[in-house]
């Protein structure tokens, strides 16, 4: 995990008064994100009136001076959805910073839309301050996601050539069924470093909160709250296939299915997320 990350927070038109507020009513509570609101236009002015909203091109004369940012954050709602599809698409080419979406009352195919045209990722208003962390730390550092599954891949000892994987030195092979004919039998399994990181960072740095409170209470928090980021990552890892999330968990399908209604997780916005990448 980055020690400190640096986000803008865009203050889109019809939000600017909002996310003002936002920010100076989240920056206590982020001990390591920095939140920065950048104006993309005129202030809307202090006796009410709102100035003239910023051209859909704001983000593309920014490009260059949102560099300095781990993140940007974009707030849309219905109300600024045209203004955020039409800035999106505009900066699509230009556009290096990786966009967090913060969604106000958006179904999904809009947040679909704004995906396929340049958003990396989004969370829902309102909004969990450790999952909001969590994941613009992950889009501060993608690279580091593309190899978590070779580094999976590797504590496994195995390697793929060809699109066969072949079993590590150490196997002494398959067992054999009655018949004596051998079949193979993959090794369990092993959950990435990274990824038990990634669902453990949002609990970190809470214990001055929890030491307030019972010790079986406390830990109950922090287990429910691992399990929750621990689902979500694997979901959207496997694009809300539970099946292969389960697997790659070494968790029984079942058990799997357990925790997903124990913390109320759908799959379906996972899969469609998943199918709106690959168009």
């Amino acid at each position: 995990m980055r020690e400190l990350l640096d986000c803008g927070v865009l203050l889109a038109p019809g939000h600017e008064r909002a996310m003002d507020d936002w920010v100076d009513g989240h920056q206590a509570r982020l001990t390591r994100v920095r939140l920065h609101p950048v104006l993309l236009g005129p202030r809307p002015h202090a006796s009410g009136a709102d100035a003239s909203p910023p051209a859909p091109d704001a983000l593309v004369r920014l490009a260059v001076a949102l560099r300095r940012y781990d993140g940007c954050i974009l707030p849309v709602a219905p109300g600024s959805l045209a203004w955020a599809r039409m800035a999106l698409q505009q900066a699509s080419q230009a556009l290096s910073t990786p966009i967090l979406l913060l969604i106000h009352d958006m179904k999904a195919p809009a947040i679909l839309d704004l995906l396929n045209l340049g958003a990396a990722d989004f969370i829902a208003e309102p909004v969990c301050l450790e999952s909001m962390r969590v994941r613009l730390d992950r889009l501060a550092r993608p690279a580091a996601w593309r190899d978590a599954g070779r580094a999976g891949g590797a504590q496994q000892g195995s390697v793929q050539q060809g699109g066969v994987q072949e079993l590590p030195a150490s196997y002494l092979g398959p067992p054999r069924d009655a018949g004596g004919a051998r079949f193979p039998v993959p090794p369990r399994p092993r959950v990435s470093t990274d990824v038990v990181e990634q669902a453990l960072a949002s609990m970190r740095h809470q214990h001055r909160r929890l030491a307030q409170e019972s010790f079986r209470a406390a830990k109950a928090q922090v287990v429910d709250g691992f399990e929750r980021e621990y689902i979500r990552h694997a979901l959207s890892r496997h694009g809300g296939n539970v099946a292969q999330a389960a697997r790659a968990c070494a968790k029984h399908r079942r058990a799997f299915w357990a925790l997903m209604r124990k913390h109320g997780i759908d799959a379906a916005p996972y899969r469609q997320a998943a199918q709106g990448r690959d168009f």
